[in-house]
């Protein structure tokens, strides 16, 4: 079978605009000022204000961490002179600067305005151009029909168990979670047959073959049809279905301690004993969960997220308290609109959880003047230091550059809510061992693209509603989250258009993780969107070719959200150690409690603060900042 040509996958088609820079890498030096390049990828020539048609949820192409919102900090972080004098001061003095406008930086907002009086004066700066972060909405238009996607940060999962910081943001915001019980139609593709699959692709498995059925037939009539050696069919049956305890001879604990001392694959090849044919499918299994292989996964995370393989050592796995539904069509990005809103009322009309999905934002009024909240987009700060003669007095100036100029300004206190590996570049100050315990900052790189086709009568022909795809280039294909919330409704019809999400993962097996990690953001950095999407149709093309899909003709629109730095983890640098679950990890290698002390004005949010990347810790780290500055 040879690879289909550029025209059989539609490549040809005027779906998006394609900007041939993205990935490419740029050779810079001296100072930016001036430089074309530094707004190349802005989506945009004008700025929030400028123009009423400034509104970057409906873009595609290349999302997340798009051209423009990196080179900078990137810049910084190579040593290369970036402000040149002069320094425009622009005259403004705030109470609160945040640096970092998602879910944490905009919660750390929301509870110093709550803390500090209505008149307070904040300013939210943020390298991209939209506010939420990793809390990315996609917006896609087929006809006069909206269609919404998620293009980072997915769901508020088991709310039930949230910190009361957390609890208390989210009912001032007017959520109420028990709305997702009827919002989120759990039986629509039950309703419809659909199942989940596996796609095995021809480079991995010798052929290309969507086998449909997983975990609903037993799973060796399941891989019966699927081109796999027996040995691999046997063995990978046997890791889900065998309840067998190949550890009897130890105690739970002892378990628990050997557990420790591997990776997933080597449990399945040293103690399950999975066949070496199988290793190819277990390699990826739901690595979108960890952003890691079987290689580095610790075999104790995967015996607790319920992996094949451990269900007869007689081990408590986790359990979820609440179902998997508590989810808005855009992801927790409403999280964060609802917060700007809040904070904002001017950008958009409404006061509730379910008029927020469907409302257009006016970005033009994130950054007025008359308002004491402000949020300043596309503007990636360089430099933040005290300038009284101690730390803990006088004001802080924070610098900054948009659009290839330099500008500063004033501010009593600031919240650092962005990446914190990029702290010591920006506040040399700070003392040696907080800026090192910084440093070790480790994200997790991985991406989440939403494909717009034109109906999904293919997915019900073949009866699939996601797909495990342990070979591809992406390892998942799902339909969306059926969502129906106020004014929007989901597709409930094959027959009408539906936004596809899928999931990569750049992984190099064999190397540990924060290696992985590093190789993974080199990776994203120079794919331009056309291999991505070169490969998207490619790959849907291929799976799906059995439901009669067509990439040329079905796909109508792609936005590839690239997240090098995603999922926040702990590390220890001495052990070289990354931490899945710290619970049982002691204070001195928890090096992000070093990294997010308070240092004189200055205080520290964001999922690094807390090396667990989820939104429940992005909102409580804001409130143990603010805490900090006013305490």
């Amino acid at each position: 079978m040879n690879r289909p040509n550029d025209r059989d996958l539609g490549m040809s088609r005027p779906i998006t605009r394609r900007d041939f820079l993205n990935g490419v890498s740029i050779a810079i030096t001296g100072s930016i000022l001036g430089s074309s390049w530094v707004n190349a990828g802005n989506p945009h020539d004008i700025s929030p204000g400028e123009s009423g048609d400034y509104y970057p949820p409906e873009l595609t192409g290349m999302r997340g961490s798009h051209e423009g919102s990196f080179e900078v900090a990137h810049q910084l972080r190579d040593g290369l002179k970036i402000t040149p004098s002069p320094v425009t001061d622009t005259g403004e003095t705030v109470d609160l600067a945040v640096v970092g406008g998602g879910i944490s930086g905009l919660s750390a907002a929301y509870f110093f305005r709550k803390a500090a009086g209505p008149r307070a004066k904040i300013l939210v700066l943020d390298n991209h151009d939209d506010f939420g972060g990793h809390a990315k909405r996609n917006e896609f238009r087929h006809g006069d029909r909206l269609l919404i996607g998620y293009g980072g940060t997915q769901t508020l999962e088991d709310p039930g168990s949230y910190p009361p910081e957390a609890t208390a943001l989210l009912k001032e915001l007017g959520v109420k979670t028990d709305r997702f019980y009827t919002a989120f139609d759990q039986d629509l593709y039950k309703s419809l047959n659909l199942r989940r699959g596996v796609f095995f692709d021809k480079e991995t498995f010798g052929t290309d073959r969507l086998v449909v059925g997983a975990g609903s037939l037993p799973w060796k009539e399941f891989l019966a049809s699927a081109p796999l050696s027996d040995q691999a069919r046997k063995s990978i049956a046997r890791a889900y279905e065998d309840r067998v305890d190949y550890l009897q001879h130890l105690s739970p604990e002892e378990k628990l301690a050997y557990l420790r001392g591997m990776t997933y694959r080597d449990y399945l090849t040293q103690v399950a004993k999975v066949h070496e044919d199988a290793l190819s499918y277990f390699q990826t299994l739901r690595l979108g969960l960890w952003a890691i292989g079987a290689d580095v996964l610790p075999a104790w995370i995967a015996m607790r997220d319920q992996y094949p393989g451990f269900q007869g050592l007689g081990l408590q796995s986790a359990e979820r308290g609440e179902p998997y539904i508590h989810h808005f069509p855009d992801g927790n990005a409403s999280i964060a609109r609802l917060l700007v809103r809040s904070m904002i009322p001017a950008v958009a009309p409404g006061n509730s959880m379910e008029d927020i999905v469907t409302s257009r934002f006016d970005y033009g009024r994130l950054d007025e003047k008359s308002s004491p909240i402000r949020i300043r987009l596309n503007s990636t700060v360089v430099h933040v230091r005290h300038l009284g003669d101690k730390p803990a007095t006088g004001e802080i100036g924070v610098t900054y550059v948009r659009k290839g100029k330099t500008g500063r300004i004033r501010a009593r206190q600031c919240i650092f809510a962005g990446y914190h590996a990029m702290v010591p570049h920006i506040c040399p100050e700070l003392p040696k061992p907080q800026a090192t315990a910084l440093s070790y900052s480790l994200r997790a790189p991985l991406v989440y693209t939403n494909v717009l086709i034109r109906n999904w009568t293919s997915f019900h022909k073949l009866g699939l509603q996601n797909a495990f795809c342990p070979g591809s280039y992406n390892t998942s294909v799902s339909l969306d989250f059926p969502v129906s919330l106020g004014d929007y409704r989901c597709p409930r019809s094959p027959k009408e258009p539906m936004v596809l999400h899928l999931t990569r993962v750049p992984c190099s097996p064999g190397l540990p993780a924060p290696d992985q990690f590093r190789a993974g953001r080199r990776d994203l950095l120079r794919t331009s969107f056309k291999l991505f999407e070169r490969n998207i149709r490619d790959q849907l093309g291929r799976m799906l070719s059995g439901g009669g899909f067509d990439p040329s003709r079905d796909i109508e629109a792609i936005t590839v959200n690239r997240w090098p730095h995603g999922y926040a983890y702990g590390y220890d640098p001495v052990k070289r150690e990354v931490a899945y679950d710290f619970d049982d990890w002691p204070d001195e290698k928890r090096t992000w409690l070093a990294a997010r002390k308070r240092f004189g004005q200055i205080s520290f949010a964001g999922t690094g603060a807390a090396s667990n990347a989820m939104t429940e810790s992005a909102i409580q780290e804001a409130h143990r900042a603010v805490k900090e500055l006013s305490g």
